[in-house]
């Protein structure tokens, strides 16, 4: 309480000049009352009181209690201890300056201490409340921080929740978007196995015996119904949240699978293919079915975009290159139609969910693909294409030691 009192009562300009004179006149009083116990009492304890006002009220407040105490002496308001046996006042002169002067110097000394502890008490506070400000910006800051830390990590913990569930829907929309396909692909194995069927018992009936024409017929039936179940259990897999299955596989049976898929699809449009496979092309480790469905995806939708091209134009180049992917070697499987072509304003949202330039088309063909690509640690892109047309680049890592 009294802390906080003394610093506002010293702002107050009558009360320090108040004091400054309250306090010489009880200097006087109380010298007098001294001297009336002891007479030796001297009366310069006046100037006491100089230095307290000087003290609190400064400079201007010690001056002027300086001075009044002066006055009190040289008016002999308390009489002198040892009176001057003359009486003259010139011989009291010399000490009263003296006394005088020292007391205005000590009054303007102690009126400056309390000037330079007031500036001084004063920064210091200043300087508590810049620090108390800057820490509860600094506390509010670091609060803001970690809330924005604690939001970003549920933020990061539900994307890899929601990545993982995605991954998990699109599988199960990609079997949607593609059953036309899956559905082509099953009847190409199933068909050919009717065919060998039938031929085999003509044969049979014919009483011809030619066990090699029977015994051919019997193996391509054995290999299209493998080809069959391969499809749909990879379409089983599809539906269950279980890693893909990858195996060595050349560009070659690759290439030679998804053409015999397409093959029925390509004559029924009036497109051919072009295939130029570069010699000695390393083996791909890979999703033998998720990859074709990748070519076969790219082959449809170059079919599809000939749809008004005249036939002689119908035509799709097929390449395999050796490349490089992140400075890695990697094979570059490039399928390039002679169609359309994509738009500029198309190609930037060209591989984004459910984006389609087909009227009739879901836009989830381009965007599964190339997460698939992208699973395998690939990239599947668009490129520049000199002409009509689009092209495609997928490009597969290789692995360390892959032999032809």
């Amino acid at each position: 309480m009294g802390t906080h009192s003394a610093p506002s009562l010293r702002r107050s300009t009558f009360v320090r000049y108040t004091v400054s004179v309250a306090t010489v006149i009880g200097a006087v009083l109380i010298t007098i009352a001294l001297q009336t116990i002891s007479p030796k009492v001297p009366g310069s304890l006046i100037f006491c009181a100089a230095i307290y006002s000087g003290w609190f009220g400064g400079i201007g407040p010690g001056l002027l209690a300086a001075f009044l105490s002066s006055a009190a002496i040289a008016l002999k308001l308390p009489p002198p201890p040892y009176p001057d046996p003359s009486g003259s006042a010139a011989s009291e002169l010399p000490r009263l300056a003296v006394y005088s002067t020292a007391v205005f110097v000590i009054a303007w000394i102690s009126g400056r201490q309390r000037q330079a502890e007031e500036m001084l008490q004063q920064s210091r506070d200043e300087l508590e409340e810049k620090v108390r400000g800057r820490t509860a910006e600094l506390k509010h800051s670091n609060d803001e921080l970690q809330a924005e830390i604690a939001e970003r990590m549920a933020a990061e913990e539900a994307l890899q929740t929601m990545e993982a569930e995605l991954a998990h829907v699109s599988r199960l929309t990609m079997m949607g978007e593609l059953t036309a396909s899956i559905a082509h692909e099953v009847n190409q194995p199933l068909g050919a196995i009717m065919n060998y069927a039938n031929a085999s018992r003509r044969l049979l009936a014919a009483d011809v015996e030619n066990t090699a024409q029977i015994d051919l017929a019997l193996s391509n039936i054995a290999d299209d119904a493998r080809r069959a179940s391969d499809v749909i259990a990879r379409i089983r897999a599809l539906s269950k949240k279980k890693p893909t299955e990858k195996a060595p596989s050349t560009v070659r049976d690759l290439m030679d699978d998804v053409l015999a898929i397409a093959k029925f699809k390509m004559l029924a449009r009036g497109v051919t293919a072009r295939v130029d496979l570069a010699a000695d092309l390393p083996r791909l480790h890979v999703d033998r079915v998720q990859i074709q469905q990748v070519l076969l995806n790219l082959i449809s939708n170059g079919m599809e975009a000939m749809e008004t091209v005249p036939p002689r134009d119908r035509f799709i180049e097929i390449s395999a290159r050796l490349d490089r992917c992140e400075g890695e070697p990697a094979v570059n499987l490039g399928i390039r139609d002679h169609g359309t072509g994509v738009k500029p304003a198309d190609q930037t949202r060209l591989f984004e969910p459910f984006y389609s330039t087909k009227s009739e088309g879901v836009g989830l063909g381009l965007a599964i693909s190339r997460s698939i690509v992208e699973s395998h640690g690939g990239r599947l892109s668009l490129v520049a294409t000199q002409g009509a047309g689009a092209t495609f680049h997928i490009l597969l890592p290789v692995q360390e030691g892959s032999n032809p």
